[in-house]
């Protein structure tokens, strides 16, 4: 039993990649927090799509779009096989964005964590006034949570 354990341990180490001279891709994870604007607590169950540029950092037409639903910490998490493009794009749908810019480089995501600022518009004051810190890979956004009658006006207005 011991000799087929070494055996089948042999072969498996000979296919993998690493001891062929090649590295497996790396997968990576890009995290979105949505945190209500005036309190700053995790927005759960809302909704955020997660937009990728093409490789030379522009947003085009086909790009590719990621959906994903907050958890109870109000997290929503995406995962990559590979590193993701060079800029990535937060959508928070059906909630009105109180963070600027909405567009951040996805190195900067990934290896500090990037907070949005708080958005100077009369929409989203008074807001919180102690900002969260990020970990590396995770995306702070502030939104607010707009009402039925609200969510209807602002599809008349774009």
């Amino acid at each position: 039993m011991r000799w087929l354990f070494l055996i089948c341990a042999g072969f498996c180490a000979a296919a993998s990649p690493s001891s062929q001279g090649q590295t497996a891709p790396t997968a990576c994870e890009i995290r979105v927090r949505l945190l209500n604007y005036k309190t700053g607590r995790p927005m759960k169950d809302r909704y955020v799509q997660l937009t990728l540029s093409d490789p030379d950092g522009q947003f085009s037409s086909d790009a590719v779009l990621m959906k994903g639903k907050t958890g109870a910490d109000g997290i929503a998490a995406f995962r990559f096989k590979t590193k993701p493009a060079p800029r990535i794009s937060v959508v928070s749908l059906d909630d009105y964005p109180c963070t600027e810019p909405q567009e951040f480089k996805a190195d900067g995501v990934l290896q500090h964590g990037i907070v949005g600022s708080l958005a100077d518009i009369p929409y989203c004051k008074p807001h919180t006034s102690s900002l969260s810190n990020p970990q590396p890979g995770e995306v702070v956004f502030y939104i607010r949570r707009l009402n039925l009658w609200q969510r209807i006006r602002r599809s008349i207005e774009e």
